[in-house]
């Protein structure tokens, strides 16, 4: 590339040999290499001669740098948080009664439906939701839901009324197809809903104490194949709202 050249090239051999003079620049060359600045801006560094053309070229490495470290850490946060989420799934046992968990803040991007319409109509919708151009900028987890009527599924039958998936974080813009699960209390069970398996008397046995109102529910989907989603579990929430007030 020109970035140093040789005192002496061996005609013969090939070799190549340079100066004592020449040490100094090949040492630079190294020690900008380390610093993870290529060739190509190296030699623009070294043609140019000037200490303010290396401080542009470091500062440049160290924004790219920053942002492939701020990649690298969410890319661990992704993989502990579907790690957990796996053994989220491995530790819902379908037979376990209804329990009251204090579950965080989420953020959804939600896509409302006909619950007439078939379920692959459903998660049609809500993928060309998440192609519009406002929500490309959003970041996902693959965790899907639906928001489902409650007064169906005390029947014993499953009626999405919205399908939605899972963000990262609170988005910086309102929209109507954004929502919040909030901060609260939550009735918690395993169901299978797409096939209208849950135990819907443990549940009216719950609000029969009269202690707690149900607000809405929702029914999150934990894979537990990667081949058939029909009779994969889901863990339904009902949102509690204390009849004696408070949160």
């Amino acid at each position: 590339m020109g970035l140093i050249e040789p005192a002496h090239i061996n005609m013969k051999t090939g070799y190549r040999f340079y100066t004592q003079e020449q040490f100094h620049r090949i040492d630079r060359i190294h020690y900008l290499k380390s610093l993870g600045l290529q060739l190509k801006e190296i030699k623009n560094i070294m043609a140019a001669g000037q200490v303010d053309r290396l401080q542009y070229f470091l500062r440049k490495n160290l924004a790219s740098r920053q942002k492939d470290m701020d990649n690298l850490k969410e890319q661990i946060s992704d993989l502990k948080w579907y790690i957990e989420y796996f053994a989220y799934m491995d530790n819902l046992n379908p037979n376990s009664p209804p329990r009251v968990s204090r579950l965080e803040e989420r953020f959804i991007l939600k896509a409302p439906c006909d619950p007439r319409e078939p379920f692959t109509d459903i998660e049609l919708r809500l993928t060309k939701l998440r192609s519009l151009d406002e929500f490309k900028s959003l970041r996902y987890r693959r965790h899907y839901g639906f928001m489902i009527d409650f007064t169906d599924m005390m029947n014993q039958h499953f009626t999405p009324t919205a399908a939605y998936i899972f963000l990262k974080m609170k988005p910086d813009f309102e929209s109507q197809y954004i929502d919040t699960l909030p901060e609260g209390l939550y009735l918690c069970f395993t169901a299978r809903p797409r096939l209208d398996l849950w135990n819907s008397g443990e549940v009216r046995e719950f609000f029969n104490t009269g202690e707690f109102t149900p607000v809405f529910a929702v029914a999150n989907e934990y894979e537990d194949n990667l081949v058939e989603y029909t009779a994969t579990p889901y863990e339904a929430q009902i949102y509690l709202r204390p009849k004696t007030g408070g949160n």
